[in-house]
């Protein structure tokens, strides 16, 4: 049996699919057996019509990277379209900080945003590249933000970057296992390139089973390099994920 009965995908794998056709590409990814998709972008679909390819594919909407400017200055927008489609959790993809006060002040940047996005029922998390991993003042910078953001921020884990930037992704999941709510499943090999799942250096078997055991619930494919092309990739990548 398989580790996993559902697997999302991060639509940024298949963004050049995307651009030519948002809503053929949806149906092909529940085709290949994805379960679920995150949003990097709509592709000009009004929210009415994202419900209708979902729900017409049985593809959840378990969440969406959405970019600071528009958490901080188009929220009740971002909130209105969601709020159709049923999406789970909106995401900060990221945000450039280089020092610990640059972490505090993201933090409490965040906090009325978060208060909104939870009042209006949704979940807030933030997604991590390496750069979170440079130490100030002895921590990482993503422990300063985590240890000033509100207790209900989610962590979505990416764990490519956490390999990249040298830490022991296992360790690293441990120490927040509280607010661990998402994994980007992602490959690297060992020249830091990112691959195709079977491809690379990480055990997604462990990683995935030390996850569950956290409670992690959903776990979402991100690729950004491939062999051949992004939609043999992502095949790939959901074939090898669910014979583990």
């Amino acid at each position: 049996m398989s580790l996993l009965k559902e697997f999302s995908v991060q639509l940024w794998s298949v963004r050049d699919e995307t651009e030519k056709d948002f809503a053929g590409t949806l149906k092909k990814l529940a085709q290949m057996g994805y379960t679920g998709v995150e949003f990097a972008g709509y592709g000009g679909l009004s929210a009415q019509e994202m419900k209708d390819v979902l729900v017409s594919n049985s593809l959840k909407p378990v969440g969406a990277h959405i970019g600071l400017d528009r958490l901080t200055n188009a929220l009740d927008e971002e909130i209105a379209y969601h709020k159709i489609i049923g999406t789970e959790y909106l995401i900060c993809p990221s945000s450039k900080i280089k020092t610990s006060e640059d972490a505090k002040t993201l933090a409490e940047t965040f906090k009325p945003v978060i208060a909104k996005i939870t009042e209006a029922g949704f979940k807030f998390a933030y997604h991590n590249h390496a750069f979170e991993f440079n130490k100030c003042c002895g921590d990482y910078l993503l422990d300063t933000l985590f240890a000033t953001l509100p207790q209900e921020a989610a962590m979505e884990l990416d764990i490519f970057w956490v390999s990249f930037a040298g830490v022991d992704p296992l360790v690293y999941m441990e120490k927040h296992r509280d607010r661990l709510k998402l994994i980007h499943v992602k490959q690297i090999d060992k020249d830091k390139k990112c691959v195709d799942i079977d491809q690379g250096i990480l055990d997604y078997k462990e990683i995935i089973t030390k996850a569950k055991a956290f409670g992690v619930q959903q776990f979402i494919l991100e690729q950004e390099e491939y062999a051949v092309s992004s939609m043999v990739s992502v095949k790939n990548d959901i074939d090898y994920i669910f014979k583990l």
